[in-house]
């Protein structure tokens, strides 16, 4: 069993135009946000052995706040999860070490948006999955599990969702 977990990352601050797209820092608001979801990952025991984080500024910030609920994850920041499409993202998940049983990514939309619809079967109906077909909000987590032995066979379609949680609902 393989269970890949998605963080987009929490609200960024967009006041200052000068401020490039991958510098820009968490907004207030997505402070409050990401604390609020290192909680719920605490109190839902979420963990993963590995995490991938884009190397944008908001993603960093990110997983530092919400860090202490993975319990010591091995991380790794990289440039190729910065604004990357579904594909791309598939391809990624798809070379995954096969030793990690649970890894989080943390990124950005549309990429994780489509991600999330693709990996879950389509019989697999929720309102969760609901939620998710609507919109992949930021600081939200999408947990999909699958039967896979390996990241190479994870494919569109194959996944459960055990979960997709919104902070707002939460608030």
């Amino acid at each position: 069993m393989k269970t890949l977990h998605l963080l987009r990352h929490a609200k960024s601050d967009r006041d200052d135009p000068r401020i490039r797209d991958p510098e820009r820092p968490l907004a207030k608001r997505g402070i409050k946000a990401a604390k609020l979801m290192a909680g719920l990952m605490m109190r839902t025991e979420i963990k993963a052995d590995r995490v991938y984080c884009s190397s944008a500024r908001r993603t960093r910030e990110t997983y530092e706040l919400i860090a202490p609920a993975l319990g010591g994850a091995v991380v790794s920041f990289r440039e190729d999860l910065y604004l990357a499409d579904a594909g791309a993202l598939t391809r990624f998940i798809n070379d995954l070490p096969a030793v990690a049983t649970s890894v989080m990514l943390i990124g950005h939309n549309p990429g994780f948006h489509d991600l999330g619809i693709d990996l879950v079967a389509l019989t697999s109906a929720s309102p969760d999955l609901d939620h998710l077909r609507e919109k992949f909000p930021t600081t939200a987590l999408c947990s999909v599990e699958f039967t896979a032995k390996t990241w190479h066979e994870v494919r569109p379609g194959t996944g459960r969702l055990l979960h997709f949680i919104r902070p707002r609902d939460f608030e």
